[in-house]
């Protein structure tokens, strides 16, 4: 059985998801009931090696960790001043209690986690679970978090492979969730766009839109859905786009109907 679970604590480890302690933790509570006696090993023999390098390396508040903290203080402030009504008040209030959390969570320093993700990154066990993973199995790896900082490096063709899964399982938040990780990698999303109307779903495209949409063609996307029904969805959904459709666009759109 792959050891799936070791790869997913490391991913949340390479995106500042945890630290380091949680890192080593989480790597002790490993459930091994399934694994081999020499996945046991390597695993073991990875573990001691971040454990050598976390009691090695200083984690003293770096110039990183201020950046951070400062980054988040902003946000923050941002959110304090956005005036509070019946329509926001509960988003504004989650929004405000995740960011004083984040504020308040301990951040590993830059050598620290640099010093720590590479050494799992030169791992051959590591490696070797990455490479073994399945198409489908590396699209739901991507597909846990949103935005990652730090997705896994694919071209357009392997990026292609994933969406090609995707559709065949009819995985549609996984589909939204792997174009949001790409967005800053110069990624196509034509397929993923093209299947959300061919299935006419306006809450997909739009959560697309809304999340990619510096990334897409908003005229040829509108040019290609004549689906009354979609056209009707996203009506609905204007606030959600708005951001990235102007409102000549929107009427363009409307006339169809």
């Amino acid at each position: 059985m792959k050891n799936i679970e070791l790869l997913n604590i490391c991913y949340k480890f390479f995106n500042r998801f945890i630290t380091a302690d949680i890192l080593i933790d989480q790597f002790e509570n490993i459930d091994k009931s399934k694994l081999s006696d020499d996945d046991i090993e390597k695993t073991n023999k990875l573990l001691n090696e971040i454990k050598e390098i976390a009691n090695n390396t200083s984690n003293k508040v770096d110039e990183y960790v201020i950046k951070k903290k400062e980054d988040i203080n902003n946000l923050i402030k941002k959110f304090e001043q956005i005036p509070e009504d019946d329509d926001n008040s509960e988003f504004l209030n989650q929004r405000l209690n995740n960011l004083k959390k984040e504020y308040n969570k301990e951040i590993d320093s830059q050598e620290r986690w640099f010093k720590i993700t590479d050494c799992i990154d030169k791992n051959d066990y590591f490696n070797q679970l990455f490479e073994s993973l399945t198409d489908y199995e590396l699209l739901e790896f991507i597909a846990q978090n949103i935005q990652a900082p730090f997705p896994p490096n694919l071209n357009q063709e392997e990026f292609n492979r994933l969406v090609k899964v995707g559709i065949e399982k009819d995985e549609r938040e996984w589909l939204f969730r792997l174009a949001f990780n790409y967005e800053r990698n110069n990624i196509n999303f034509d397929s993923i766009v093209d299947y959300f109307i061919k299935k006419k779903d306006g809450y997909y495209l739009a959560e697309l839109i809304s999340a990619v949409g510096e990334c897409l063609d908003i005229d040829i996307i509108f040019d290609k859905i004549v689906d009354k029904d979609l056209i009707e969805d996203l009506k609905k959904r204007k606030d959600v786009i708005s951001s990235y459709v102007s409102e000549e666009q929107f009427n363009k759109l409307l006339e169809k109907i």
